[in-house]
């Protein structure tokens, strides 16, 4: 169907048409970027992947043939004096091929055009020896990569007998000054040490091409180099705490989520989507957050979040846009040491992410396909009253019936907000009002008691989710031309009805080198992301006995919120909307779509200078861009309420529909866009036999703008795509109020801005930064780095305006020193220690005046006006964190690595309230004043216990463990449990502490005691502020409020397992999380999903001696109800276990079929992820599963296949 609105299809169809026009575009450069590099790297290069033992030459060259399209001359005299050669090369260069099977033989090659002639080589004459002329030196440019063409980066090349040595770059490759007969000597961890001598031949090409064999892989092997983003340092010479995941680790199970696949992977690194740290900002808003942070919370205003960095420059966009299924490794910097060199957003700890590149030689596919879906939720097994209904309805009557008079039939059909709004009322109302008999009553209730509506909840609203991904890539190319293409598409089919996104990524990577000394490094992503969700209620916030559908299956009303039934008769006799809300109308009338682009290009350029000097120099570019669409029909409760709000009555008895009849479209679109430009001079020298430099020196500019825009139309329909006018001037100043005493949606302060609103923020940086790595005889190191940041966010003082940011670090490994040589059981033993200081922004004060536009509710009507925000602040600064850290490297046995750290962290000029003198401002004011400290202590082992050829058993163990205390922070509030829990930051207590009342039990009353430190109970059965006990509740003196511990983990843990025999694995991961309290709720017979026990409450005296669950009036006492609710026998240990994940794997790459299918590998793995949970308290309650209520945890099963072609 064609939708038309006048004056706008010309410009909505043109912009429809570039976007589809720019992806176009997008793409196509994406394809013939590929397809260039593929024709580049097929003309370029030759590779040949052969495998056998004692396989005959004759054998060999037909096989060369076959994959290279080379004729191969030789005769069967020639071959008669051959050995045969044991070989195995994958994707290996063709002239290194030949020179690896034609060793010690006595045969030469030569390559002409597209024939390879074999002939004998002479024999080396019998003379005396005769020193030749001296070789002319030549610059040769040498790649190391593994069998599969992956670039080797950190790879050791030397010169025998000369002082000459080098270590490849992130290309793998290296430039070396050699001669004739010069012997390489290539080593790199994990893989098999590999000497070349230098022939003519190899001179005259200027390039080497080494393929190095790995030796027996296992879980504890580790690269060579640690990847900070900024720099590539050798492990023995790094003093920083540096933690990372390989690969083979990432992927022993199956991700569909970036940071799923390194939950307890990595100590220091707390991801918790269970817990929630709940705190209240300087700006006196709430707010709660998952725990995804590094080595604690330092902060309170700022972000919270350690800084993501994406190949080596950070990203502003969501982890969305990463691919679980291209991590080559992950590391995480935690102290200033490792990340100081990222300045001011270095505080919380820094993500470095490296995805995978491009292998070299021919197109290489891989596929991956993954399918998860999660049972809907039973609940049956939750912790609610198995008579769910009859526990309301006796609630219901209690509280509601003595209340209840003949007039209160006549006000339930008037806008009296304050009659109760449930059935049981109605029912009672219309019984006092004699409008039905008692029986009928009693039939009516018989009716409620008897219906559940848990089953048709879940009919109705609840499905399966199901999670799909599909992931294609493909790589390939030459020494000068690599390529990396790949395609993700993953969809989610969430819980809710109606409820669903998906995600589709592009991404493109190339390595282009130009000349022996130019290269460049370009990747571009694209993302799109979907959401689409309407609004399903929450089961407990409707009373079991509401019904759905009536008796012919037709939608029906809730009475839980909005007027009375009786009442909205009245509205609609007078010609208004039905006022009632329809929960299986509004799920399918009521629509949210929000679509995300995200374009992300990096271009990187690497110069080699010469002489340990090359510079780099590049930047990239990123963008987002939202757009939210929020669309209720004419026939959803929202657009009905909003329309009946304001519906007056005119003069002459008609209605004004001062909002119009229709649907309510509400609109926005926000942009993100930032630029990072960097250039960087690296020197990486060994100088002489004991001394090495690695050193960076570099500037950044950086840029961030953020941008939005809202707009609301009424009265629309979607089919015309046209909207209708309404004052809403007059209507959120209040000058227009409805006429029949419904709620106003569209007045108040923020009224206004939440229909129309824009917003503009731009944020600029100038950095510079350096850092140092000394090594002396690869024993000792030393570290240095500093990095200076500037931003318009800072202040005018410069005091802190140029304070540099600095770290300092020493190393030494001890297992190098000569009197360790003779303890054998010992590889490595490094000894670590580093100081420094970090920074993080916080930007709810500028060096300027903030206010914000809003209405003025004190004026009649009211105005716009402004509000203030934040006074100027000349001397704001970054929040810095002093940083030390201690930690020891081992490796022992050959077979068991690991690390251990000692770290304390002190958070100081956090930005927070604070009371200042009353000549220079306003108190409080927002001001970097507050202090936090951290310390703790982490442990990582990776244990490779049994290593066989076909069996493999591999372990790690992460521990972490942060205290955190919160040294100075301005307070003001009550100090009880209900406004210090809020708070988060409580000065000389752990950020998240939780309070509680020291709880004595029920009274006579059925009202909870609370104790002070004495013993003394105070009563809690008055009502009022001002009453001893409510005075005593408030005051931090009176002994009634107690410390219980931690809210957070102060402890993670992590076990896992990988066992592998022959083609098949199994992966089994533990998590732990403990050293903090829980708080238990309490029954409450005036919830809707009554918890269990909540019909055991307190009836008449002596009650108290066999029950905990209070008097019915407490429920509606604030001095009885905080310490029924917050009491301290309630606070229970919240450890608990889970068994995260159980992954089981075969590889079908030896069976027949797979290889004559074209497959070189061909994977199925199966996993069930969240099996089971304990926790460990009298309760069973684990936060794993949600909620207390919820007793169990629900497992995802998810199959996938992992194929290579």
């Amino acid at each position: 169907m064609q939708k038309i609105a006048y004056g706008y299809l010309a410009a909505r169809g043109r912009r429809r048409n570039l976007a589809k026009n720019l992806l176009v575009m997008k793409l196509t450069m994406i394809l013939l970027t590929a397809f260039l590099l593929d024709a580049s790297a097929r003309s370029s290069a030759q590779t040949v992947t052969f495998s056998g033992t004692k396989v005959s030459l004759e054998k060999i060259f037909a096989d060369v043939e076959k994959q290279t399209g080379y004729f191969i001359l030789y005769t069967k005299k020639t071959l008669e004096s051959t050995k045969p050669v044991t070989v195995s090369a994958e994707h290996m260069d063709l002239r290194d091929f030949l020179a690896v099977i034609l060793h010690g033989q006595p045969l030469k090659y030569a390559i002409a055009s597209k024939t390879i002639t074999i002939s004998a080589s002479a024999p080396a004459p019998a003379s005396p020896f005769i020193p030749e002329a001296q070789n002319p030196v030549a610059a040769i440019t040498i790649l190391v990569n593994d069998p599969g063409g992956k670039p080797l980066s950190g790879a050791s090349v030397t010169v025998r007998s000369k002082r000459v040595s080098g270590v490849t770059d992130a290309r793998g490759m290296l430039s070396l000054d050699v001669e004739k007969g010069d012997v390489l000597t290539i080593s790199y961890v994990g893989f098999e040490t590999k000497t070349v001598e230098v022939t003519a031949a190899m001179l005259s090409s200027n390039s080497l091409t080494i393929s190095l064999l790995p030796t027996v892989t296992t879980l504890s092997d580790v690269e060579v180099t640690i990847n900070t983003g900024y720099q590539r340092i050798r492990p023995e010479q790094s003093t920083g705490a540096v933690s990372r995941i390989s690969t083979k680790e990432y992927e022993s199970r199956i991700s569909t989520n970036f940071l799923d696949g390194l939950t307890n992977r990595l100590p220091g690194l707390m991801i918790n989507n269970d817990v929630s740290f709940t705190s209240t900002g300087p700006d006196g808003l709430p707010s709660s957050r998952s725990l995804f942070n590094i080595r604690g919370i330092s902060t309170m205003s700022a972000n919270q979040r350690p800084l993501i960095v994406i190949d080596g420059y950070p990203t502003e966009l969501t982890l969305d846009m990463i691919d679980p299924n291209e991590i080559k490794s992950v590391t995480i910097l935690k102290d200033a040491a490792a990340a100081t060199v990222y300045g001011v957003r270095a505080s919380n700890g820094v993500i470095v992410i490296e995805r995978k590149q491009a292998s070299l030689g021919k197109p290489k596919f891989a596929f991956r396909a993954t399918t998860g879906i999660r049972p809907k939720e039973n609940y049956s097994r939750y912790r609610w009253e198995d008579s769910a209904s009859a526990v309301v309805v006796n609630y219901q009557k209690a509280v509601n019936g003595p209340s209840v008079t003949e007039s209160a039939w006549e006000q339930l059909h008037t806008p009296n907000s304050t009659l109760p709004r449930n059935r049981v009322f109605q029912i009672l109302a219309q019984q006092a009002a004699k409008i039905i008999t008692d029986e009928q009553a009693a039939r009516a209730m018989a009716d409620l008691y008897s219906y559940d509506n848990t089953d048709d909840y879940s009919r109705l609203f609840l499905r399966s989710p199901v999670t799909q991904t599909y992931n294609l890539n493909v790589s390939g190319g030459s020494g000068n031309a690599l390529y990396y293409i790949t395609a993700n598409h993953t969809r989610n089919r969430q819980t809710n009805k109606n409820n669903d996104n998906n995600r589709t990524l592009l991404s493109a990577r190339s390595t282009l080198r130009f000349s022996k000394k130019l290269s460049l490094e370009l990747t571009t992503d694209y993302q799109e992301l979907n959401f689409n969700s309407a609004p399903v209620p929450s089961i407990t916030s409707i009373a079991p006995y509401e019904r759905f559908q009536d008796v012919n299956g037709n939608p029906s009303y809730i009475v839980a919120d909005g007027i009375s039934p009786y009442y909205n008769d009245v509205l609609v006799a007078r010609g208004l909307y039905d006022q009632l809300s329809y929960p299986l109308v509004d799920v399918n009338e009521i629509r949210d779509k929000t679509r995300t682009i995200n374009n992300r290009i990096m271009a990187n350029f690497s110069y080699m200078i010469g002489g340990g000097f090359d510079l780099s120099f590049g930047g990239i570019y990123e963008t987002s861009k939202s757009d939210w669409r929020s669309l209720a029909s004419e026939l959803s409760s929202e657009a009905r309420r909003n329309v009946n709000a304001y519906v007056t009555v005119n003069p002459d008895g008609t209605l004004k529909y001062n909002i119009p009849r229709g649907g309510y479209l509400q609109q926005q679109s926000s942009s993100t866009s930032s630029y990072t430009a960097r250039a960087q001079l690296n020197y990486n020298k060994r100088i002489g036999s004991r001394h090495s430099i690695n050193a960076i020196l570099g500037g950044e500019v950086r840029n961030l703008i953020e941008k939005s825009n809202l707009a609301s139309y009424f009265g629309y329909n979607d089919e015309t795509l046209l909207q209708q006018p309404a004052d809403l001037a007059s209507i959120s100043t209040g000058a227009v109020r409805g006429s029949f005493g419904l709620t106003q949606p569209f007045q108040g302060q923020d009224a206004y801005e939440n229909l129309f609103n824009q917003a503009y923020a731009e944020d600029r940086f100038l950095s510079a930064y350096a850092n140092v790595v000394y090594s002396f005889k690869n024993i000792y190191s030393l570290t240095g780095s500093m990095r200076i940041d500037q931003s318009n966010l800072f202040g005018t003082n410069p005091k802190y305006k140029y304070k540099p940011l600095w770290s300092v670090g020493a190393a030494w490994n001890i297992n190098r020193e000569d009197f360790m040589q003779d303890v054998s059981w010992i590889n490595l033993l490094k000894l670590r220690m580093a100081y420094g200081f970090n920074g993080n922004v916080a930007k709810m004060s500028l060096p300027q005046v903030i206010a914000e536009a809003a209405m003025n509710p004190y004026t009649s009507p009211a105005s716009p006006s402004l509000r203030l925000f934040s006074y100027a602040n000349s001397s704001l600064r970054w929040e810095q964190t002093n940083n030390f850290n201690i930690g020891l490297d081992y490796n022992i046995f050959k077979n068991i690595t690991g690390t251990v750290d000692y770290y304390t962290r002190k958070s100081t000029d956090l930005l927070g309230n604070a009371q200042i003198d009353p000549t220079i401002g306003v108190s409080p004011s927002l001001i970097n004043t507050a202090t936090i400290s951290n310390r703790g202590i982490e442990v990582g082992v990776h244990a490779d216990w049994i290593t066989k050829r076909n069996f493999n058993w591999n372990t790690g163990i992460v521990v972490a463990h942060n205290s955190s205390k919160v040294l100075e922070v301005f307070q003001n509030g009550d100090y009880n449990p209900e406004t210090l829990n809020a708070l988060g930051y409580v000065k000389g207590y752990p950020v998240g502490a939780l309070f509680a009342y020291r709880f004595g039990g029920l009274d006579s009353t059925g009202h909870p005691l609370v104790l002070n430190t004495k013993g003394e109970a105070y009563h809690t059965d008055k009502r009022g502020s001002s009453t001893p006990t409510a005075l005593a509740m408030k005051s931090d003196t009176s002994g009634l409020t107690m410390y219980m511990g931690s809210s957070i983990p102060t402890v993670n843990a992590g076990l896992s397992n990988r066992v592998d025999i022959g083609n098949f694995y199994v992966f089994c991961m533990i998590n732990y999380y403990g050293g903090f309290k829980v708080r238990v709720p309490r029954p409450n017979p005036a919830s809707l999903r009554p918890q269990e026990g909540a019909g055991t409450y307190w009836k008449a005296p002596g009650d108290e001696l066999t029950t905990d669950v209070m008097a019915l009036p407490g429920y509606a006492n604030a001095t009885a109800l905080n310490p029924y609710n917050y009491a301290d026998k309630y606070v229970v240990n919240g450890d608990y276990i889970t068994l995260g994940d159980l992954t089981v794997s075969y590889s079908f790459d030896n069976a027949a079929f797979i290889r004559k299918a074209g497959f070189s590998h061909f994977e199925v793995k199966c996993q069930a992820s969240n099996l089971l949970t304990v926790g460990l308290n009298e309760y069973n309650y684990s936060m794993a599963t949600g909620s207390y209520l919820k007793r169990y945890l629900t497992p995802t099963y998810t199959v996938g296949i992992f194929t290579n072609f």
